[in-house]
């Protein structure tokens, strides 16, 4: 992986204490611009070159706000950290020019800004944007075709609890067996390629049957008498007119009771198109919970947010990583409990994977928590024997401590 950063501050021991820093996070080349139109002349004709920008705010000349303003006009495609002495206030509008222009806001910090922050915004940018990672071997048309024909579409379960540890549902990850190859592999090596060949729906098809299948066993133990079941749409599938009736009948053939089915759709396209918009009605007019996925990165604003009859908002692992110690994030993890709560809409926070993330969230009661610190995801009889071990530790803790008042 290579990995360039490019830091834009009029402060020379700022551009050199940060330099400090990215060189001993492993970067591959830090260099420093103390002028903002400079930084755009350099990023105008090398814009591929960097992936990371870090941003003072008050320079002289073109300042901060004005020159990430313009990113998106020259197709800066890496990501954007703020680090500015500003007050919060201004750090936050800056922060809003950076989401409008659709840009990667991997920070909003303010000065002075330490390594282990800096770390969280690189590894941010690898959730954002995983090409920039290792290489992933990804599967040819072909092999997902054999794929599907060989019933080698398996589900795996993550769960997802609210701030006691409760199980509140399961989300259905999709993994595909290559041949006789042992291990599975994820989407990142064959989603991309599914769409483009038409293969998305033949996948999903075979993960939903096989999903609700199992969950005939899954849902009767004791830990799940009340959990959902997530299953994940793209904008373009729910775009076709027959995925709300598809749903409507698995859900008769596996009596699932239909209350207990969520379709998370994926932020990887706009939600703009009357069909859409018309499924996600149907969905709800059926008592099928509808989740926007990866919030905070996609297309879905506020305000369709507050147009569309969604029952959940899952909020993307790149806002959660790292909430403890992040302002802006906190901030926006409240406005939108705030917002959930007036709407009737359940907030998830997904990809939690520091205790120290989890105390945060922890004092919010009606946030649903999930990631690897909870759960990893895992087949059906690993998810069995997961629930087990789980019933166990939540019995325990049920029970009185010596000393205790009964």
């Amino acid at each position: 992986m290579t990995l360039n950063v490019l830091i834009i501050d009029d402060s020379l021991s700022t551009c050199q204490l940060l330099s400090r820093y990215f060189s001993e996070l492993d970067v591959d080349q830090v260099e420093y611009c103390r002028d903002g139109l400079a930084a755009l002349r350099l990023l105008t004709k090398y814009r591929d070159h960097y992936h990371i920008l870090v941003v003072d705010l008050h320079m002289p000349g073109m300042d901060g706000i004005e020159l990430l303003s313009r990113l998106s006009r020259i197709g800066f495609r890496g990501g954007v950290i703020i680090a500015s002495g500003m007050e919060s206030r201004i750090i936050e509008a800056a922060s809003q020019v950076v989401i409008n222009s659709r840009l990667r806001l991997l920070g909003a910090l303010t000065k002075p800004v330490c390594q282990t922050q800096l770390q969280i915004c690189i590894e941010r940018l690898m959730m954002m944007a995983p090409d920039l990672g290792r290489p992933t071997s990804r599967l040819s048309a072909e092999q997902i075709r054999q794929a599907i024909q060989d019933d080698k579409v398996v589900p795996y379960y993550q769960a997802q609890v609210d701030s006691k540890g409760r199980i509140e549902g399961f989300e259905v990850l999709c993994r595909l067996q290559d041949g006789d190859h042992l291990q599975l592999v994820g989407p990142d090596a064959f989603i991309d390629m599914a769409e483009q060949h038409g293969l998305l729906n033949a996948i999903s098809e075979k993960l939903i049957n096989c999903a609700m299948r199992e969950w005939l066993e899954i849902g009767l133990h004791p830990e799940c008498q009340h959990s959902r079941l997530s299953i994940n749409l793209t904008p373009k599938q729910l775009a076709s007119n027959g995925w709300p009736a598809k749903l409507l009948e698995y859900c008769d053939t596996y009596e699932l009771d239909i209350s207990r089915l969520t379709v998370e759709i994926t932020e990887n396209q706009a939600l703009d198109q009357h069909s859409q918009h018309a499924s996600i009605s149907r969905l709800r007019l059926h008592s099928v919970g509808v989740a926007i996925d990866d919030f905070g990165t996609g297309y879905t604003n506020l305000t369709q947010l507050c147009r569309l009859p969604i029952s959940e908002l899952k909020l993307d692992m790149s806002l959660v990583r790292g909430i403890h110690m992040d302002a802006l994030a906190q901030t926006i993890l409240k406005s939108l409990v705030e917002i959930g709560a007036r709407l009737g809409v359940a907030v998830v926070a997904e990809g939690v994977e520091d205790p120290r993330d989890y105390a945060y969230l922890e004092q919010y009661p009606n946030i649903i928590i999930q990631g690897f610190l909870i759960c990893r995801p895992k087949p059906c009889q690993e998810i069995m024997r997961w629930l087990d071990a789980h019933q166990k530790v939540v019995h325990l803790h049920a029970q009185p401590q010596p000393g205790m008042l009964h």
